[in-house]
């Protein structure tokens, strides 16, 4: 739209010519501040109205400094003036007086239409909120923008206003730093504005709140303006609401928690007491507990003595059993493994023997060898193969100087070349001589050592034959002898079996057998006793414990009936009392006290005799305080109808408590007979059982004489077995003799042989030796022959030489370094095979050294080992050998006494220990045990065993009774589902030690844990109760800090307006009113007590706790809503009369609306000031009508806001110059909604004190 087509000036605020060109806008966002600026705070400068109720305009309004709106009614002052309430944080709906158009459409009709807050932070830059609609002008949004306000924001170059949705394209087109994303709700526009974070935001948007609070709250960081939309709006629609001050001083005191309670659930908090109860109850049964582990420790005892007599039995009973067995064959089990222990030995020692042969010779061949390669490294070293391997690396070196000798010597020569050539040729003549000789002395040498290792090969052969003859040609005799100590040892294992198992009379065996069966018989018929006597003591202990309960029972019910009449005595004397009590006084004197007295008096003075009654004046308060009694209850004794109707119910309950005790009585009587006849029968019962464990105790005499008979017969048996073994054991060691005699024969003819073969080859190296050392010897005859003529040669050719005019000396020297290097040259081509055998020598043979050696050392290591082995062998096969015979012998003595001792075990063990689990306490059989004194522990320990489960039996029954004490406890529920659980799952009968065991159990795991429990829970509990009491004391201690600086502000405020004194208003907490803060009192005292030690409450503890409960509410718990614990109360006095009020209607209601008004401002800003606190923030009111107010307290009034940081903004229809001119900005709102700046003018001369009248800027 063409705004130019509507209104030629766009600002109303100067005169058209000066907006004709807009001036030029400071290019950075700070605005420097006036010399005289006032304190750096945050302050609303301007309010912009782009394209709203002036369609077509950009309007502003200036906030800072005050501003005054004049015109006549429905123009729109009050509408215009609501403004200022969006920007505090009021919501949109709450700006539109009733009856108008929405928000949107009155004040933003146009997708162009914004309204722009401009504020200025205490660093002097500015920042604007611009508000516009959404796409679907149903919602108003927000969009902060970092800068002053700048026309050309909302205006474009050609005069068009800008569009909603295109504004953030103009921001960034002008290059103006803004919020990144628009504020869509009023709490988050509210949140940044006033500085505080609203709860149960994600983590991330509360990032995001406190950034944008830090770059445009209108408040510094932790100075938060919390609800100060709520007075804003209050103060505009001059309504103390009185519920938002409430909540105003809430949150001030607890920062927006909005209650306080306990959070545990009502029926964890019931089922603590009887939990406790239920605890301590078992508690003391821990005496009674102790006892009966004693009892059963005796019990066990007796039982486990029994077990191992059991234990014992079955001990002599495996051990006899498998004696028999075992003696029976040990003997030729012993001398079968003695005869091949005997044949193992007479292998490993062969073997060892071979070895040890076989060791001896490797040394041998190893030192041969050793001995072979250290002669030829000292021959090589004697050679110097070392010198002539590096000499022939300079052979071409002497090859090049000898051709430069050769042509010295031809120069030197001359003509006497012929002279040299032919005595030269005579040299070479006896050097190829000595050199054919050496060469076939050197074939001579090679063929003798080759004959020597073939006669060592011929030799070595020879040997091994002749060890294969010896072991053949003493195979046979060795196998006969062999054989022969077999034969002999199986002779000695019959013996062994004659000693083992003697022949005796077997109709002693049968008489044995036949008694046996007796005793079993005999022991069947104990067990069947055993089982009845059983039976009937646990009949008798089952109705001895219904007898307990039920004196427990009969117990309960006297004391029940005692603590009846006790109730009953109780309402009786209240029903008739005594005639000096208070009580009758009242009756008497005060008919209605009823109505009064009942509802406040303590009932515990109403039966004393020493208040002295008397009847005074009547009052309407108690001593001074006036109480509205209406809804408290009277004491029960007020009520005379009540009482009779109690003392009828307890006399009946008393009646039926009577007839439950004669009910218990005859059942308890009918009970005790029912005991008397079980333990007649269990006398009887254990007569029988004492009868028949005499009949089988005169069974066992009788096994054991024959036993004895046995015995007896036995050993004369194994005498003669015995004699016979001795022949066997004699005749089995000369053949084991024999077998050793051959077997060392044989290794004395190998040890020969050795020995011989060793000396051959000894021999056969000497001869080799001998014959090359000759061969040596003929070489070196000749070289020294072959010298002598090579020397007489040179010689001659020395006079020839001379003779012939040559230089001999010179010649000489040449020749004889010619000489030198043509045998340097010669011995190098002579030392080819030698280096080159040599190194054939070193790569094969040389390494050959550590492997020899090594394996010398092993092979003499194992001779070593091999002839220690063969000593020990022989040692230890003695010691065994002995060793053996010994225990052989050992066995025939052991037999004799085994069968005497096996019937009597078998016996007990069948019969009377069946039922017993034995103990694993014992190894082995032990010799001192015997059957007769076994058997006579076992009846010891049985009657022991009967004694002891009667007493515990006894125990467990009180035990039981305390467990079920306290239904649906924890010990009660757990120690029925225990039971329940061992007879449904494991179907064990649930006897006296099951229930102890459980008990037990109940003690080592859920006692303590139960103790733990009602510790942590009572921690809990209490501890979340003294934390209500820790915050509702805090709660008061804030709310007096903020009644008294309210009160201060007060006392400061009545003398600042006039006809207006003794302003009072007054903020209580009602927590001492609630009906359970004297409860919780008494637990946070008493918790500091118990809680000092890991330890339970007290029993006080617990009843403060059920008094709790009697007044815990079903549906809302225990819980303090703070907000309505505050109670705002005030009075003021005008004019001498005192008023008060209670409720917003009081208020409205106390005088006439002037000073309605002014005690609401005061109220307001005390609110106000604990609010903002000491945050740096000049805030905005709107007061509507504000002449309303007489003028002196509207002067009175602007000066106190200006001193508290508020700027006051208004609206009235009639101007006066008085009223305006304390206002900065004075605006009228002509007929088209546009503003029109207003100034004050002097009639006269400014000196004269005249009126003032108004100007207005734009014509008018």
């Amino acid at each position: 739209m063409n705004i130019e087509t509507h209104n030629a000036g766009l600002d109303l605020l100067v005169p058209e010519d000066v907006m004709a060109e807009e001036p030029p806008l400071p290019a950075q966002e700070q605005i420097e501040p006036p010399q005289n600026a006032p304190e750096a705070l945050f302050r609303l400068m301007n309010i912009h109205l782009i394209d709203s109720l002036s369609r077509g305009r950009v309007q502003t309004m200036g906030i800072d400094g005050g501003t005054a709106l004049t015109g006549r009614n429905g123009r729109g002052k009050t509408s215009l003036l609501s403004l200022a309430l969006l920007f505090a944080g009021v919501e949109p709906r709450d700006v539109v007086s009733q009856g108008k158009d929405s928000f949107i459409d009155y004040y933003l009709p146009n997708q162009t239409s914004y309204l722009v807050y401009e504020y200025e932070r205490p660093d002097g830059t500015r920042r604007l909120v611009v508000v516009l609609s959404n796409s679907t002008a149903d919602k108003i949004r927000f969009r902060f923008v970092n800068s002053h306000f700048r026309r050309d924001m909302f205006v474009t170059d050609d005069g068009q206003f800008v569009l909603n949705k295109e504004f953030r394209q103009r921001l960034i087109h002008l290059k103006i730093p803004h919020a990144e994303k628009l504020v869509d709700t009023y709490i988050d526009y509210r949140a940044i504005i006033q500085g505080w974070q609203p709860p149960h935001v994600d983590p991330t948007h509360r990032r995001y709140l406190l950034g944008m609070s830090d770059m445009y709250g209108f408040t510094t960081y932790n100075r938060p303006l919390r609800h100060l939309e709520k007075l804003t709006k209050g103060m505009f629609s001059r309504k103390a609401n009185f519920d938002d001050l409430q909540q105003v001083v809430a949150d001030w005191v607890f920062e927006g928690k909005p209650s306080a309670g306990i959070q545990t659930e009502r029926k964890r908090v019931e089922n603590w007491p009887r939990d406790y109860n239920a605890y301590q109850s078992i508690k003391n049964i821990t005496p009674l507990v102790e006892t009966a582990r004693a009892q059963r420790s005796e019990l066990e005892s007796a039982e486990d003595a029994i077990r191992e007599v059991k234990e014992k039995f079955i001990y002599l009973q495996d051990h006899l059993q498998f004696t028999k067995a075992q003696r029976e064959s040990e003997q030729l089990l012993k001398q079968t493994y003695l005869d091949e222990e005997t044949a193992a030995h007479d292998e490993r020692a062969l073997a060892l023997t071979q070895a040890i042969h076989s060791a001896q010779f490797e040394i041998d061949s190893c030192d041969r060898n050793l001995k072979e390669i250290e002669a030829a490294r000292l021959d090589y070293e004697r050679k110097g193969v070392e010198d002539k391997r590096a000499r022939t690396a300079q052979k071409a070196v002497f090859e090049d100087e000898l051709r430069s000798v050769g042509n010295k010597l031809n120069l030197a020569l001359g003509a006497a070349q012929e002279v040299k050539a032919k005595y030269e040729q005579q040299i070479n003549e006896e050097n190829r001589l000595h050199n054919e000789f050496h060469a076939v002395a050197i074939q001579k040498a090679d063929n003798l050592r080759e004959e020597a290792r073939e006669a060592q090969s011929r030799i070595e052969a020879a040997y091994r034959d002749a060890l294969k003859v010896v072991d053949d040609s003493s195979a046979d005799e060795l196998q006969r002898l062999v054989r022969e100590a077999q034969q002999r040892h199986g002779d000695l294992v019959r013996a062994q079996v004659l000693v083992a198992n003697p022949p005796v009379d077997p109709s002693i065996r049968a008489r044995i057998d036949n008694k046996n069966l007796e005793i079993r018989d005999a022991n069947k018929v104990i067990l069947t006793a055993q089982t009845l006597v059983g039976d009937q003591q646990r009949s008798v202990d089952d109705l001895q414990d219904r007898s307990a309960r039920h004196d427990l029972t009969i117990k309960a019910i006297k004391e029940s009936i005692e603590k009846q009449k006790g109730l009953i005595a109780e309402i009786q004397q209240a029903h008739t009392p005594d005639q000096d009590s208070l009580l009758a006084f009242l009756r008497a004197n005060r008919p209605d006290w009823s109505e009064n007295i009942a509802r406040v008096i303590n009932p515990a003075l109403l039966y004393r005799n020493d208040m002295h009654p008397q009847l005074t004046a009547m009052s309407e308060s108690l001593y001074g305080i006036a109480l509205e009694l209406e809804f408290v209850e009277a004491t029960e004794e007020a009520d005379e109808s009540k009482l009779h109707e109690k003392l009828e119910d307890a006399n009946q309950a008393l009646e039926a408590f009577e007839a439950q005790l004669e009910r218990a009585v005859h059942e308890q009587f009918e009970l005790r007979k029912s005991i008397k006849a079980a333990t007649e029968e269990l006398a009887l019962a254990r007569s029988s059982l004492t009868k028949a464990r005499s009949s089988a105790q005169g069974l066992e005499r009788d096994i054991d004489e024959l036993n004895e008979q046995l015995s007896q017969a036995i050993a004369q048996a194994l005498e003669l077995a015995q004699a016979q073994l001795v022949e066997c054991e004699r005749l089995h060691g000369h053949a084991q003799q024999a077998h050793t005699d051959l077997n060392q024969r044989i290794a004395s003819k190998k040890v020969a042989l050795t020995e011989q073969f060793r000396q051959q080859i000894s021999e056969d190296e000497a001869r080799l030796n001998s014959a090359v050392r000759e061969i040596q010897a003929g070489v070196d005859a000749h070289k020294r022959t072959r010298d002598e003529s090579i020397k007489f040669f040179l010689e001659q050719q020395k006079k020839e030489l001379a003779g012939e005019g040559a230089d001999v000396d010179v010649i000489t020297e040449l020749e004889n370094r010619r000489a030198d290097l043509l045998k340097t040259l010669k011995d190098i081509q002579s030392w080819s095979e030698l280096l080159s055998t040599w190194q054939v020598w070193k790569s094969q043979m040389l390494p050959q050294i550590p492997e020899l050696q090594a394996k010398k050392v092993q092979k003499q290591a194992d001779f070593a080992r091999d002839t220690l082995l063969v000593k020990e062998e022989t040692e230890t096969w003695l010691r065994k050998r002995e060793l053996v015979n010994a225990a052989i012998k050992e066995c025939r003595t052991a037999i004799s006494a085994i069968e005497s001792q096996l019937v009597i075990v078998a016996s007990c063990l069948d019969d009377r220990l069946k039922l017993y689990e034995p103990t694993s306490r014992h190894q082995a059989y032990d010799s001192a045990w015997e059957a007769s004194s076994l058997r006579a522990a076992m009846l010891t320990f049985q009657q022991q065993i009967s004694e002891a489960e009667a007493q515990l039996r006894k125990l467990t029954s009180r035990m039981r009774t305390a467990f079920n004490e306290v239904p649906l406890a924890a010990p009660s529920t757990y120690f029925q589902d225990r039971l329940h659980n061992i007879r449904t799952e494991t179907g064990e009968d649930v006897d006296a030690r099951v229930t102890l065991r459980v008990v037990e159990d109940w003690f080592a795991t859920e006692h303590d844990k139960s103790r733990r429990l009602l510790v942590a829970d009572a921690k809990t509990i209490f501890g979340e109760i003294q934390g209500l009491h820790r915050e509702l004391q805090t709660f008061n201690k804030k709310l007096s800090s903020f009644n008294t600086s309210l009160q201060e502000h007060l006392e400061h405020s009545s003398a600042v307006f006039d006809n207006l004194s003794e302003l009072k208003i007054s903020i209580y907490s009602g927590v001492e009113e609630l009906d359970y803060w004297s409860v919780i009192n008494k637990i946070t005292n008493d918790r500091e007590e118990w809680t000092q030690e890991d330890r339970l409450p007290s029993v006080d503890a617990v009843a403060h706790l059920n008094a709790l409960l009697a007044i815990w509410d079903g549906n809302r718990g225990i819980n303090a809503q703070f907000k309505s614990l505050v109670s705002i109360r005030g009075s003021v006095r005008e004019q001498g009369n005192f008023r008060q009020f209670r409720n917003r209607a009081e208020l409205e209601n106390i005088s006439s609306n002037g000073l309605s008004y002014l005690v609401l401002i005061i109220l307001f800003l005390g609110f106000i000031g604990k609010v903002r606190g000491n945050a740096p923030v000049q805030l905005t009111w709107c007061v509507d009508e504000l002449k309303a107010i007489d003028a002196e307290n509207i002067v009175s009034l602007c000066n106190y806001l200006g001193q508290n940081r508020i700027t006051l903004c208004t609206a009235f229809p009639d101007p006066d110059a008085e009223t305006l001119m304390l206002f900065e900005h004075k605006y009228k709102l002509d007929a088209e909604r546009r503003l029109v700046h207003c100034e004050l003018a002097l009639e006269n001369d400014a000196t004269d004190d005249g009126e003032l009248e108004l100007a207005w800027e734009d014509g008018e």
